[in-house]
């Protein structure tokens, strides 16, 4: 079975960074086969990684129920959705992803999130390496269309605002029925002569805290440019992520 981490937290707080810059860890050491999960509606972490997501869980569910009643002859309902499914998973150097999309609109999905939810168990074991980048309301871990989670990592900055939302997350993960067995913060970009404030903080909360990834040039100067983070080097926030993987990613992380 996959070792699973899910990132969450605000948006802005420089979460799909720190998904992004994980997935660099396990792609740079070769721990595949790894997929990686986009399940924030907004979709950015494909760019941040340098590729591009054809498409989406989302857009594929609402083509299945426009098209429900055009099956091919002989084929179940069930076979054709997992079939597409199959089609959504795009195949990059390195790492598989997955994009969920904008979640749901008006009609019925039980049907679709209950195939999903089977589409997951049976892809995980695949894998060695599963990394999910959420948003904040925890949809997909919440209606438990994704599997259990080994590590989850809730991402904060200075802001009072960032802090309110991880007590969201934390009040969340306390309500659903998902095994999570770590539960982290982790923050982002908060200046050093803030970090004691920061860290006293987060005394408040039953995460773990485990550290700051510092403001990066390098990262910045990557998404302004338009590359991936996977082809950036002498980067402080990626040498703070590796000092962090053998807490977030636990015993298998280094191997």
């Amino acid at each position: 079975m996959a070792q699973s981490i899910a990132v969450a937290g605000k948006g802005g707080t420089g979460k799909t960074t720190i998904t992004a810059l994980i997935v660099k860890y396990l792609v740079d050491r070769k721990r595949g086969p790894i997929l990686v999960i986009d399940a924030d509606p907004d979709s950015n972490l494909a760019t941040m990684l340098g590729v591009k997501a054809e498409q989406s869980v989302g857009d594929m569910r609402e083509d299945m129920l426009k098209d429900i009643k055009k099956l091919p002859a002989g084929m179940e309902k069930a076979a054709y959705m997992e079939a597409g499914l199959h089609q959504v998973i795009s195949e990059q150097t390195g790492f598989d992803l997955l994009t969920m999309g904008r979640g749901e609109g008006p009609g019925c999905y039980c049907y679709l999130n209950s195939l999903l939810r089977k589409f997951s168990d049976d892809l995980y074991p695949s894998y060695q390496w599963v990394v999910m980048d959420n948003e904040a309301g925890l949809e997909h871990i919440s209606r438990r269309t994704t599997n259990n989670i080994d590590c989850l990592l809730a991402v904060i900055t200075e802001s009072p605002l960032a802090f309110a939302t991880a007590k969201n997350i934390e009040a969340i993960t306390g309500a659903i029925k998902n095994s999570i067995k770590r539960k982290m913060i982790i923050s982002s970009m908060v200046r050093p002569e803030k970090q004691d404030i920061v860290r006293q903080r987060c005394t408040e909360s039953a995460f773990e805290y485990i550290g700051n990834v510092p403001r990066d040039t390098a990262i910045e100067d990557a998404v302004l440019e338009g590359r991936g983070l996977l082809t950036v080097t002498d980067s402080i926030a990626f040498n703070r992520i590796t000092e962090l993987m053998p807490i977030i990613g636990g015993f298998n992380a280094d191997s």
